[in-house]
Parts: C-alpha cells; sequence; structure tokens
C-alpha cells in the first residue's frame, strides 16, 4: 500500500470519527456553516463578502508554504463539514479534497483561479516570473492574490458561491461585493500612489511570488530562487551580475523559507535585508506594507 493512501486513509478514518461530535452543535442551531479557503488572504476576501453567515477555516497556516504544505490530522478534522472549498490550485489540493469528499461527498471545490489573467511561469522577459515549485500546476504562477485587480475577480467568484449555496443570503453577498469591489478599487489608486515617486521600478526577492504585484504596477521581479531552489554557484553568479547592474539596495525575503541564498547575496553587494509575507491575512494592510517597502527600499535599513 503506498503512503500517499495509507494516510489518506488513516485521514478518512479521522474526518468519519469527527461526524460524532461537529453535527450535534449544528443541530443546535447555533454553528454556522463552514466555508474552506486554502490560504490566509483568501480568508480575508471570504469573509469580505459572508460577514457573520459562514465560519471560514484555514488550511495553511501562519508562517508556512502553501507550496509544501500538507494538511495535519487535526486540521483535515476541523474541514469535515464544510460546504465550500475556495482553492487555488496547489499540489495539497486534490488529495486532502479526495479525502473530505469521501465523508462529505456535497463538498464542492471553488477554482479562484477562474477567469482571472493569470501569469505562465518564465514568460516574458528575464527575471519576470521564474515561479515553478513543481507542487502545484507548474505552468501557472499561483501567487495571484497579490493583485488587487485580480482580488475583484475572485471576490466576484467568491459572491456567486456563496449566493449559490446559501440562496436566503444573496441580497447580503451582493451588497458586500459591492463594497468590497470599491474598497479594492480604492487599494489600487492608493498603491499606484504609493509607487509613482519610486523610479527604479526593479526588486529582488528569494521567492518569486510578486509577478501579479509587478505586473499591475509595471515592476521587475529578479529572483534568486530558481524553480523553487537555491541557485546553483553558475546562477549566483549571473544573480550578482544583476544585482550590481540594476543597483539592487534591498533584497526582499520570506519567513517561509530559509533565505541562505538571498542572504549570501546580500552580504556580497551590501544591500539591505527586508521580510515580506504574502501570505499575510489582512489583505490590505499586507498589499500597502509590500508598497510602502517597494517604494522606500534604499531608505530600509538591515536587518
Amino acid at each position: 500500500m503506498s503512503l500517499h493512501l495509507s494516510r489518506s486513509i488513516f485521514i478518512f478514518l479521522l474526518i468519519l470519527s469527527a461526524a460524532f461530535t461537529l453535527p450535534c452543535i449544528a443541530e443546535s442551531g447555533k454553528q454556522l456553516p463552514f466555508v474552506l479557503v486554502s490560504v490566509a488572504p483568501d480568508k480575508f476576501f471570504v469573509e469580505k463578502i459572508a460577514g457573520d453567515t459562514a465560519t471560514v477555516l484555514l488550511m495553511v497556516p501562519a508562517g508556512a508554504s502553501s507550496h509544501s504544505f500538507e494538511p495535519t490530522p487535526k486540521q483535515m478534522m476541523n474541514a469535515a463539514h464544510a460546504d465550500l472549498w475556495f482553492q487555488i490550485g496547489e499540489g495539497f489540493e486534490p488529495r486532502a479534497s479526495l479525502a473530505l469528499k469521501r465523508f462529505q461527498p456535497s463538498l464542492q471545490l471553488i477554482d479562484l483561479r477562474k477567469g482571472l489573467d493569470l501569469i505562465v511561469c518564465n514568460e516574458g522577459e528575464e527575471g519576470y516570473c521564474k515561479c515553478c515549485h513543481g507542487t502545484h500546476d507548474s505552468a501557472i504562477d499561483p501567487h495571484f492574490w497579490l493583485s488587487a485587480r485580480e482580488a475583484k475577480k475572485q471576490a466576484v467568484t467568491i459572491a456567486n458561491a456563496l449566493s449559490l449555496r446559501y440562496p436566503e443570503h444573496q441580497q447580503l453577498y451582493k451588497e458586500r461585493l459591492v463594497k468590497f469591489l470599491k474598497e479594492l478599487e480604492d487599494l489600487d489608486l492608493e498603491i499606484t500612489k504609493i509607487l509613482d515617486p519610486w523610479t527604479n521600478r526593479v526588486i529582488m526577492v528569494s521567492h518569486p511570488a510578486y509577478a501579479y504585484f509587478c505586473r499591475d504596477y509595471n515592476i521587475k521581479q529578479l529572483s534568486i530562487e530558481f524553480e523553487g531552489k537555491d541557485p546553483t554557484p553558475s546562477q549566483l553568479t549571473k544573480i550578482l551580475k544583476q544585482a550590481k547592474e540594476y543597483k539592487i539596495a534591498t533584497i526582499f525575503i520570506q519567513m517561509q523559507y530559509n533565505n541562505k541564498g538571498a542572504r549570501l547575496i546580500a552580504k556580497e553587494i551590501g544591500a539591505n535585508v527586508v521580510t515580506l509575507d504574502p501570505y499575510a491575512e489582512d489583505f490590505f494592510a499586507s498589499m500597502r506594507e509590500i508598497a510602502k517597502k517597494f517604494a522606500d527600499q534604499q531608505k530600509t535599513p538591515s536587518r
């Protein structure tokens, strides 16, 4: 029996055991329906539309990377009664969905990539999107939540799915969608103004998570990581050349990775190292922070 199959059976049995507790809560009339999301920014999106009509459960916890994530049995038990799962195309999703559907056949899988202007990995000019990790649909950059413009399309998908599943709240979802879309438009304009004084529209990052953000605001992204791996010596030489060519003063890293290559290059060229978290749940605060740190990178102290 394969390791994946054994794990799936084990998780299924744990999910089954959860059936004897959660329904009792639901029958009391106090328990809201459960909706599942893969990453924290999508929790923010769904809560913006759903309000207090559903409890939103998060799969990938703070500090973890969705590219290498595997849910724990406890997380699977918590997700066992979800009605909807808003997915982003990560590798763990099909396996977890299969296990959950054995217990909850009515679970609906909603693909948040639907209708988006997706970026194909390694397309365009050099350094634009070397984002493939081999753990998701490897042709597509999966970080599409880092775009206020693409978030508007995801919000529509979320509102439609919630309205179909919970039609009694359809009018509420419509009203909250209109409000959220306006907030996203305002955020887009605010970010444009934050970035406006920044003339050197180039960033160097440890992990290429910002292709959608960069496309929206005409920024060139240079990645130290290559296809989910640390750079080889020959790649390091090329990256160092790029860093000097573009006068890179700051390298942006993520808490989800070891960032060894990024720190090595930063030391070599005397650059600052600044941490960003693209998985932060507060989407508005996260996008503002990214914009401000990109625009202020020449002034950011080393840390």
